[in-house]
């Protein structure tokens, strides 16, 4: 196989493959063996999985490029993301994510969605989170950021709706200030602020075939062509997508857009 036909492998945009069916993932990996695969992209915001010793670590640690999308929002059991870690265990978790992974080049961190809301009688915006978590995680060595605001989809809507919130979408000015906030305090801890899907904003790549062929630890290449299929301001490369919908992330994440309600 010549080393531009090696895949790339998502696991998984449309669900928390690592945090939620840890033994799907390891299933499915079967049919993807190391010797085929270029990256493995991993996307979730619970690793515990990953790091602790098992089944998924022992898989993972078998390919030659993990590629780690790790989200900490700071909302963390609370109730806008219940089932998810306080942000200070998640950020516990990077350093084995780091030695799994065999560099912090391998690992982005995904402040993704930011979310403002009102309801009982407050306000509530975890954009206040984003200086102490740059802080917190700077110093593994992590060198990108990917943010976005939440997107106002009608069943995301009910669903904040029934708990008594109501979203507060930022005006495109209002978004541009917060930008720029976060572009300069990532600056100071040594990362690089990207935007993922949002109008108004440069086009950026999560899964980046430029870059995951340059810190390929074999110096491989993979596939630069522009996935088919992904939002019209996503700019990713190609890649495999080997998660379902129908696995149903079980976070409980208020805003979520994959939940069917």
């Amino acid at each position: 196989m010549e080393m531009d036909e090696l895949l790339v492998i998502s696991a998984s945009r449309r669900t928390d493959l690592v945090g939620c069916y840890p033994g799907f993932l390891v299933e499915r990996l079967h049919d993807f063996p190391p010797e085929k695969v270029h990256s493995l992209v991993i996307w979730t915001k619970n690793p515990r999985n990953m790091v602790g010793e098992g089944p998924l670590r022992k898989t993972l640690s078998e390919y030659r490029q993990i590629y780690v999308h790790l989200t900490i929002t700071g909302m963390g059991a609370g109730e806008f993301e219940p089932m998810i870690p306080p942000w200070e265990e998640g950020v516990g978790m990077i350093g084995p994510l780091i030695e799994l992974a065999g560099s912090p080049q391998r690992i982005s961190w995904r402040f993704d969605p930011i979310l403002e809301a009102e309801g009982h009688g407050q306000v509530y915006s975890n954009f206040t989170f984003f200086p102490d978590l740059a802080a917190a995680i700077g110093p593994f060595g992590i060198k990108s950021c990917r943010v976005s605001w939440v997107s106002p989809y009608k069943k995301a809507l009910a669903r904040l709706a029934a708990k008594g919130w109501h979203l507060i979408t930022p005006t495109m000015s209002e978004r541009l200030a917060q930008a720029d906030m976060m572009t300069q305090i990532a600056r100071k801890h040594g990362m690089r602020l990207y935007f993922c899907c949002m109008e108004g904003f440069p086009v950026s790549h999560c899964i980046d075939g430029e870059v995951l062929s340059q810190i390929h630890p074999d110096g491989l290449g993979c596939s630069k062509e522009k996935a088919k299929g992904q939002r019209v301001l996503c700019g990713c490369t190609r890649s495999l997508d080997i998660g379902w919908y129908s696995l149903r992330c079980r976070h409980g994440c208020l805003y979520c857009y994959a939940c069917p309600r």
